[in-house]
């Protein structure tokens, strides 16, 4: 891979993914790039967050603005994708909790973000469940791993890598360290 692996995301349980990383910045800076449109979007993607438990979050991938290359041809639909989901914790700065709803109409998943001050900045563990599917496993592992990675660009203060070279190692490594899960 072109640039170090950071720390990877771990299967906790068959469907259960977690990661666990410190940012260099104060626990409200980085809320604010979860919950506010005009910052997420630069790591992850765009749309409105209602404040407040049973509110709505908007999903607006646009990986345009991410990536200057085309995405691998497996993901060729996956350019541009919005879809909604529900708040199901919102305790600002703290704990945010949404539903992360599934092509389909099929089950969703839930995503469950926890930010505690230390002394190096924010340390964030992203706790993403009910990743039934293997191949859904990979995609959430990959995708929030390089996601992540943007953002510790962007608090850093660097540009952000490109998401889709980012992506393909990234999902390189997760197909062979999740084969079989």
């Amino acid at each position: 891979m072109g640039e170090q692996m950071s720390e990877p995301g771990r299967m906790m349980a068959e469907a259960r993914l977690e990661f666990v990383r410190t940012f260099p910045v104060k626990r409200e800076t980085l809320w604010a790039y979860l919950v506010e449109d005009e910052r997420r979007r630069r790591w992850i993607c765009g749309g409105d967050v209602e404040p407040r438990v049973g509110g709505r979050i908007v999903f607006d991938f646009d990986h345009r603005r991410l990536s200057t290359r085309p995405p691998p041809d497996h993901h060729a639909d996956q350019q541009t994708v919005r879809f909604e989901g529900e708040v199901l914790i919102w305790d600002p700065p703290r704990r945010l909790a949404f539903s992360w709803p599934e092509a389909d109409g099929a089950t969703g998943t839930e995503v469950t973000i926890t930010l505690t001050e230390t002394d190096d900045g924010t340390e964030m563990r992203l706790v993403h469940t009910r990743l039934e599917s293997a191949e859904y496993r990979l995609g959430a592992a990959a995708g929030w791993h390089s996601h992540l990675d943007l953002l510790a660009d962007l608090v850093a203060g660097n540009e952000a890598r490109d998401f889709w070279v980012s992506y393909a190692d990234t999902e390189a490594f997760y197909r062979e360290s999740l084969a079989g899960s």
